[in-house]
């Protein structure tokens, strides 16, 4: 699985599903990661309070 990792609001997202709902628009690039070592995400929530996003849980969709 790959994931991007919002350090600035220390999100975490599943790539395939990261979306506009996430909220991410604002996050500098500096501040962006993308990963695929699902143990470095692990490390990120239990050490260093990461969370994952509610919203990369399924594809968005868009509404009119």
């Amino acid at each position: 699985m790959y994931y991007f990792v919002d350090h600035k609001k220390k999100k975490i997202h599943q790539r395939q599903f990261a979306g506009d709902r996430c909220g991410f628009v604002e996050t500098p690039v500096e501040k962006r990661e993308f990963t695929d070592q699902v143990e470095y995400v692990q490390q990120l929530e239990i050490k260093n309070f990461y969370e994952m996003c509610k919203y990369c849980r399924q594809a968005q969709s868009i509404s009119s």
